[in-house]
């Protein structure tokens, strides 16, 4: 698991699927550019935003949100998360503690910069 391999730093993705739903099919690996804070906190690499984008684009699929870990804290949105957060997306925040997830939670903001609500998380 990505989020496993990451810690003890926060790691984070983008989630693709279908347009119309919130299914998530594919899910792609970003990297995060934050270096200092890398422990608790995470920005996606603008370059890869674009190219995960663009080959969305090309197989007919849309970004339905994004994931990150949360390293040894609950998978709860922080307020740096929620201050952050476009309306309409998925955002999946995964616990990982001693290096192995043990929670996930899912939520949408309601509007640009939240406030979060949660979204059922189901795992196929």
């Amino acid at each position: 698991m990505h989020g496993a391999e990451g810690y003890p730093h926060e790691i984070c993705g983008i989630m693709v699927g279908p347009p119309g739903n919130r299914t998530v099919t594919e899910v792609k690996r970003a990297r995060n550019i934050i270096v200092e804070r890398a422990r608790d906190r995470y920005e996606i690499d603008p370059r890869d935003q674009i190219r995960i984008q663009r080959e969305a684009d090309a197989a007919g699929l849309d970004i339905i949100g994004y994931y990150h870990s949360h390293p040894d804290h609950p998978a709860q949105a922080s307020r740096f998360d929620t201050e952050r957060a476009w309306a309409g997306y998925v955002y999946v925040i995964v616990a990982v503690h001693d290096g192995k997830p043990v929670d996930a939670n899912a939520f949408v903001a309601e509007k640009d910069g939240g406030p979060f609500k949660p979204e059922p998380l189901e795992v196929s």
